[in-house]
């Protein structure tokens, strides 16, 4: 009985601690990818200082309506560029020549 009880113990011993110890990395892992995470999301909605730029909606000369439902429109005063990029992950080709992207 007690080499049963012996071999139970060293058994726990080998399975167990190495066990605990990967539950613990990976907690420890989560809490820093969570962090990390929300420092990105921190980095991405912070709002950028205003120039005196002119709007993109200013430069192209957009109709109201179309305005209205343009995302650079709804996210100011964030500039045009950096809403579009915000949204589709990258800078428009089209923003490389712009007035607003060139001054900021």
């Amino acid at each position: 009985m007690e080499a049963f009880l012996e071999v139970m113990g060293l058994l726990v011993l080998r399975l167990g601690v190495p066990l605990v110890i990967t539950l613990l990395i990976s907690a420890w892992l989560t809490k820093l990818d969570q962090k990390w995470h929300d420092a990105e999301i921190a980095r991405q909605t912070r709002v950028l200082p205003t120039h005196d730029a002119p709007h993109c909606w200013e430069i192209v000369g957009c109709d109201p309506a179309k305005r209205d439902s343009c995302p650079a429109y709804q996210m100011r005063p964030v500039p045009c560029w950096l809403a579009r990029q915000r949204l589709s992950g990258r800078v428009q080709q089209q923003c490389f020549d712009c007035l607003v992207f060139q001054t900021a």
